[in-house]
C-alpha cells in the first residue's frame, strides 16, 4: 500500500495501543448503551421474528455473522438508533451488532470493544466528509455503503490483523456497498442494517485468510468516489492530516429521542413545543410543515399504512405529537396509525420543502424546520428548530439516555455497571445478556 490516507489508517487502527482520551472512550460506552437498548427493544418485533426464522432454516444462531445479522436488524426495527451527520449513516447498529456477536468467541476486554467502535466511527465518518450530502442524496441508504467498510474496520481491529490484510478488509467490504432509500418504509430497510454487519464480519475473516483486493478501492479511477460520489465529493487523501480518532469529536454520534426517522425529530420536537392542552384539535384548520427539499425523498409517506411508513412520515409525526404533547412506541405499534381519527389528523398536514444549496449539510441549523398552526379563526402558532434534539448543540444527557434505556431494556442495572466498569473487565463477562 502506498502512503496515503488508507495506509495511514490501517496503521493507525491495526497498531497495538491506540492513544484515546476518556471523553472519546465514553462516547464510545454511551454508543454501545443506547446500540444495546435498541437491540432489546427490537427483540420482539415481528421483522426480528422473520429474521431469526430465516437464520435457523439456512444459517444457525451459533454462527457469528447469522447473530450479527440478528442484531444489526434488531437495533434498526424502531428506527430508534443512532446515525451521524458526515455521512448520513446509522454507524454504531452495525459496529457493535458484530462486536457483540464475536464477543463470546473471543478473548475481549472492554477497551477492545470500545476501540473497535472507535475505529469503525472513523473510517465511516472520514468517507463520509469525502463523498458529502451528494452520495445520500442520489439515493443510497449510507447504512449499507459506509456500514459494511466500518464493520469491517471494527472486526479487523478485534482480530489484531495487521496493517496490509487491514486494508484488505476495507477493500473487500467495499464489494458489499449497496442498498437504495427506495427502500426506506419497507422491511428491507431494517434488513440493510443486519447485511452491513454481516458483511463487514465476512469482510474481516476473508482477509484474514489472504484473501486480496485493490488496495486503493476509494479514490482509484472508477473506485467508490467514482462511483457513489458526485461533482462536490473530495478524495480521501485530501483528509490524511486529520487526527486519528477525532471523528467522534468532529462529528458526535446523534442519539435519537424518539423512534422514527431522524427527518421528523426537529418537526416533532417543534410539535411537541407547540402542544398546548387548551388547544382543540378540531379548530386547526390546516398544520404546514417546512423542512429542506432533499429530505422529502426520505419522508415521504403521508397517510401510512404500516408500521415502517408511519415512522417515515412528516405529517403523522406532527399531528400525533401536537395532539398528545409527546411520541413515543406506542404511536407507531398495534397498528395505531390506522385509527380514523389519527387518519383524520394527518390528512391536516401539509409539507411545504424549501430549496437548498450546494453548502446544504446534514441537520445543519442554517436550514432549519418549521411547523405552522394555522386556526380556523386565522391565528396561528409557529415554532422553528434548527439544533436537532440528540445533536452536539442539544444533546440528550446521561439521564436522558439512561430513560431510554430503561423503557427499551428489562436489565437497568446494565447501564450504570457498563459505564463504571474497568477498561480491562472481561467483555464477554460483561456482555453476558448476550
Amino acid at each position: 500500500m502506498s502512503s496515503d490516507f488508507l495506509t495511514s489508517f490501517c496503521h493507525w487502527a491495526s497498531q497495538e495501543k491506540i492513544d484515546l482520551s476518556p471523553e472519546i472512550l465514553y462516547e464510545a460506552r454511551l454508543s454501545y448503551l443506547d446500540t444495546i437498548a435498541c437491540i432489546e427493544v427490537g427483540k420482539n418485533q415481528v421483522i426480528s421474528t422473520k429474521i431469526q426464522t430465516f437464520n435457523n432454516q439456512y444459517f444457525h444462531h451459533s454462527v457469528p455473522a447469522s447473530r450479527a445479522m440478528q442484531y444489526a436488524c434488531q437495533a434498526g426495527i424502531l428506527d430508534y438508533d443512532d446515525y451521524e451527520s458526515a455521512g448520513s449513516s446509522h454507524p454504531s447498529a452495525p459496529i457493535i451488532s458484530a462486536v457483540l456477536a464475536l464477543a463470546p468467541q473471543l478473548k475481549l476486554r472492554l477497551i477492545d470493544i470500545l476501540e473497535a467502535w472507535v475505529v469503525g466511527y472513523e473510517i465511516i465518518i472520514r468517507m463520509g466528509e469525502a463523498l458529502g450530502y451528494g452520495h445520500y442524496e442520489q439515493g443510497w441508504h449510507a447504512t449499507s455503503t459506509y456500514g459494511p467498510i466500518g464493520c469491517a474496520a471494527a472486526v479487523a481491529r478485534l482480530l489484531k490483523l495487521p496493517a496490509d490484510q487491514f486494508g484488505q478488509a476495507l477493500s473487500i467490504a467495499s464489494s458489499s456497498a449497496a442498498g437504495m432509500k427506495l427502500q426506506f418504509g419497507t422491511e428491507t430497510k431494517v434488513v440493510h442494517e443486519g447485511l452491513a454487519a454481516q458483511a463487514g464480519m465476512q469482510a474481516a475473516y476473508l482477509a484474514r485468510q489472504g484473501i486480496t483486493s485493490h488496495n486503493q478501492f476509494f479514490d482509484s479511477r472508477d473506485g467508490f468516489k467514482d462511483l457513489y460520489g458526485d461533482s462536490q465529493s473530495v478524495s480521501l487523501d485530501s483528509l490524511k492530516n486529520k487526527s486519528w480518532g477525532s471523528s467522534v469529536i468532529d462529528y458526535p454520534v446523534i442519539r435519537k429521542p424518539w423512534p422514527s426517522c431522524a427527518y421528523t425529530h426537529r418537526i416533532i420536537e417543534a410539535s411537541e413545543k407547540l402542544y398546548n392542552p387548551s388547544i382543540n384539535m378540531k379548530d386547526i384548520e390546516r398544520v404546514v410543515i417546512e423542512i429542506p427539499e432533499p429530505w422529502t425523498k426520505v419522508v415521504k409517506f403521508h397517510l401510512p399504512n404500516n408500521e415502517a411508513e408511519a415512522r417515515f412520515s412528516a405529517p403523522y409525526c406532527v399531528m400525533m405529537a401536537l395532539q398528545s404533547g409527546s411520541l413515543g412506541p406506542e404511536d407507531f405499534s398495534n397498528q395505531v396509525y390506522l385509527n380514523k381519527d389519527r387518519r383524520q389528523l394527518t390528512e391536516l398536514a401539509t409539507v411545504q420543502p424549501f430549496k437548498v444549496d450546494s453548502q446544504f449539510t446534514e441537520m445543519s441549523p442554517d436550514y432549519p424546520d418549521t411547523v405552522t398552526i394555522n386556526m380556523k379563526d386565522g391565528s396561528s402558532f409557529k415554532e422553528t428548530i434548527g439544533y436537532v434534539k440528540g445533536g452536539p448543540n442539544n444533546p440528550m444527557s446521561s439521564e436522558d439516555l439512561k430513560s431510554k434505556y430503561d423503557k427499551c431494556s428489562s436489565n437497568s442495572m446494565f447501564f450504570d455497571q457498563f459505564l463504571s466498569s474497568s477498561l480491562d473487565e472481561n467483555a464477554s463477562s460483561l456482555l453476558s445478556i448476550f
